[in-house]
């Protein structure tokens, strides 16, 4: 492998003034003989734990799988090749609709590969493309828009939200219809339910897993299978299950040593899965919003340019942590790189036309999190920003994926406190210029992140929320006693042995929120994700290339006062024109407020939640509330006093701390992304600070703050 030419960085300003670097080797993964059952292509072959995960997909006795091979190492074809040769129905979910997309094209390709004779039929399904079916078909509700596509097809791609609320008896139409209408349908006919890439995920969506698993577990009328795709496996949820007496398979390659990572004169039971790589660690980066963002934009002809150069036919792709700076970087990119080469966007504010084009056409991919879970891009050069160690080992994975190129380099833009961590501390676990394997560079990065918080008490506190909610519907509907006997029993038992929970004490706590008029509590704890009480419809006016019909979407109030300039619009001028562009606007009704996105801002916007009761006393309650009247405060934009007034209107699910959000995020190791913001007792000179979460993210808050005392009490602490 070549060395790494260190007099390109010779030139570089500032912080590119001196670099770690070290070399990865390659990956290699065991393949095995062909189980009998199984037909596979022409010159295919099976890794070890693609024909684990087959064998034990086969097992009467195992009702949980957990395939953890690494990165790029077919987790996908594991999952579907029992579809492919039995006529597995199986339903597949994934946490973003972009890795929808992408694995839509993988199981296409599976198909056209293995040719299986019933001819299975895939559909990708998102909550746009099911309103868009039930519009074309004329239906009256989702209800019958999943029927439909459920009846029609046996292989559905989809995201675990849906499947979620199916369970939760939502898309029902009140006592017209049975609990189990939809469910039972699902539930009858897949086999096979499939979570990929579920490391992402935190505790609620956890306990959501437990719950809606819990409920097929004790209705279905035959035994299913549940599959976890992920290199770094969740170890809450595979604690909750085995409390529930769920038998568990835990499948990993390197527990058997089924990798290497040295070619040797007997590699024909061995294929590559990952390339070598040069990987750079740029010093001096302050852990920051704008340090990335300026180490890029200094570099993009020294570093960036130079490799396209001096690597001709090159792919690469940008991950960055804000919206706000890919949209910044990408003209300047563009300025720089096309026509030669073509510079694509694809984030959470891109249109679905160009989201499902970027991939292919783009020579430079610039990029959030919409692309570094699971999508699989052809590239051989990487940059990216990490918010922990999961996300550091995810986005890197991107790189090295395919054979075909000369060269693989990535450059990892992490702050200094990590760099002294992996190179410089006393006993550091790496070197520089020194040459690893996987694994032990994987286990280096692990030990250089402090872990983020995993809340494990939220599904003991808000998780048995939903589980109250179903066993009410089990236990209380007269056609599931007759349909299913005991069934209430059956899942009330394994639930508390679960999550550790006392149905009777969760029902006290749900029957409490509605006697006190707080049900949109009880909807926060049995979403999802949680609900969207600060989206804003827009119409996007920053990307000049996107088609009109893309234009209209959903994005948080907060992102938009930070990052945006926008215009206020009225709720009929938007419905109208995105009706003339052909636009459901089901999606639309229920926004906060209607906005055209204009620009994007240079610096990030100062603004702040006001309220103008008593805070002091709201945060001493240490609860979950559902608060009105609350404001914005905001130097400039237009429109905000009308924005702020729609934001007073609405009931909110909040908790109050009165300790400062930064405290906050150092002390309780909040994940980077979580939603906390400032908030004060007097709007024109600001007064005394406290912090303020919404919806899911303040039930999380509640669960580690709860015990505190109130910050003023606190010198009578012994």
């Amino acid at each position: 492998m070549a060395e790494i030419d260190l007099t390109l960085y010779e030139g570089c300003i500032g912080c590119m003034s001196v670099i770690y670097s070290i070399k990865l080797k390659p990956v290699y993964s065991q393949t095995v003989t062909t189980p009998t059952s199984i037909i596979l292509p022409d010159s295919c072959s099976l890794s070890w734990h693609q024909a684990e995960t087959y064998k034990e997909l086969q097992d009467p006795n195992i009702e949980v799988i957990f395939n953890t091979a690494m990165t790029g190492d077919g987790k996908s074809l594991a999952a579907f090749i029992s579809a492919m040769n039995h006529r597995t129905y199986s339903l597949a979910m994934y946490p973003t609709n972009e890795l929808v997309r992408d694995q839509e094209k993988q199981v296409q390709g599976y198909k056209s590969q293995f040719l299986p004779k019933y001819d299975p039929q895939i559909y990708r399904l998102t909550a746009a493309i099911l309103d868009d079916y039930i519009n074309i078909g004329k239906l009256p509700s989702r209800l019958e828009g999943l029927e439909d596509i459920a009846a029609l097809n046996e292989i559905i791609l989809t995201n675990p939200d849906l499947f979620h609320y199916i369970h939760n008896f939502y898309y029902l139409r009140g006592k017209i219809d049975n609990p189990d209408r939809l469910f039972r349908r699902i539930d009858e006919r897949y086999k096979l339910f499939i979570y990929d890439e579920f490391h992402i995920f935190s505790s609620p969506q956890i306990a959501s897993v437990v719950n809606t698993m819990l409920l097929i577990r004790n209705t279905a009328n035959h035994p299913k299978k549940f599959l976890f795709l992920s290199a770094t496996p969740n170890h809450l949820l595979q604690g909750y299950l085995e409390n529930a007496g769920i038998k568990t398979k835990i499948i990993n390659p390197i527990d058997v040593a089924a990798y290497k990572f040295d070619s040797d004169s007997d590699d024909s039971n061995w294929r590559q899965i990952s390339q070598p790589i040069d990987l750079i660690f740029p010093q001096r980066l302050e852990p920051n919003l704008r340090s990335s963002y300026e180490w890029l934009e200094e570099n993009i002809e020294q570093v960036i340019l130079e490799f396209f150069q001096n690597n001709p036919n090159s792919k690469g792709a940008i991950i960055l942590n804000s919206i706000a700076a890919v949209k910044k970087l990408l003209p300047k990119l563009k300025a720089v790189f096309e026509p030669q080469w073509q510079v694509r966007e694809n984030t959470g504010l891109t249109g679905e036309t160009q989201k499902r084009d970027s991939v292919a056409e783009a020579d430079l991919l610039v990029g959030t999190s919409t692309i570094d879970v699971g999508v699989d891009f052809r590239i051989n050069f990487l940059i990216f920003e990490a918010a922990d160690a999961g996300n550091f080992i995810q986005r890197f994975g991107r790189l090295g994926r395919h054979a075909g190129f000369e060269k693989y380099q990535a450059y990892a833009l992490i702050p200094n406190f990590l760099l002294a961590r992996l190179f410089a501390d006393k006993s550091p676990p790496l070197e520089d210029k020194e040459t690893y394997d996987r694994i032990t560079f994987t286990n280096a990065i692990r030990s250089a992140w402090i872990d983020r918080n995993e809340f494990e008490r939220y599904p003991k506190r808000w998780g048995g929320i939903q589980s109250a909610y179903i066993y009410s519907k089990l236990q209380g509907n007269y056609h599931m006693k007759q349909k299913y006997p005991d069934v209430a029993k059956k899942f009330g038992t394994d639930v508390q042995k679960a999550l550790g929970i006392s149905i009777k004490q969760m029902n006290g706590q749900f029957y409490h929120c509605q006697n006190e008029g707080k049900t949109k509590i009880i909807d926060e704890a049995r979403s999802f994700r949680g609900s969207s009480q600060l989206d804003c419809a827009i119409y996007d006016l920053t990307n000049i290339e996107e088609p009109e019909v893309d234009r209209f979407k959903t994005y948080n109030l907060p992102g938009i006062l930070s990052n945006f300039i926008f215009e206020l619009w009225d709720e009929n001028s938007f419905m109208e024109k995105a009706k003339k562009a052909g636009v459901s606007t089901k999606r639309f009704e229920k926004a906060l407020c209607y906005l055209k996105l204009k620009d994007f801002r240079d610096v990030r916007e100062d603004w702040h939640f006001h309220y103008p009761g008593n805070i002091r006393e709201l945060a001493k309650t240490s609860k979950v509330q559902v608060l009105k009247d609350l404001e914005i405060c905001q130097p400039h934009g237009y429109g905000i006093q009308q924005i702020s007034d729609a934001v007073s209107r609405r009931k909110l699910v909040c908790f109050i701390s009165d300790r400062d959000r930064n405290y906050l995020r150092a002390v309780l190791r909040l994940p980077m992304h979580f939603q906390v913001y400032p908030l004060t007792d007097q709007a024109e000179n600001r007064g005394s600070w406290y912090s303020i979460a919404f919806g899911q993210d303040a039930l999380l808050l509640e669960t580690l703050t709860w015990h505190w005392k109130p910050k003023e009490d606190e010198g009578w602490i012994c």
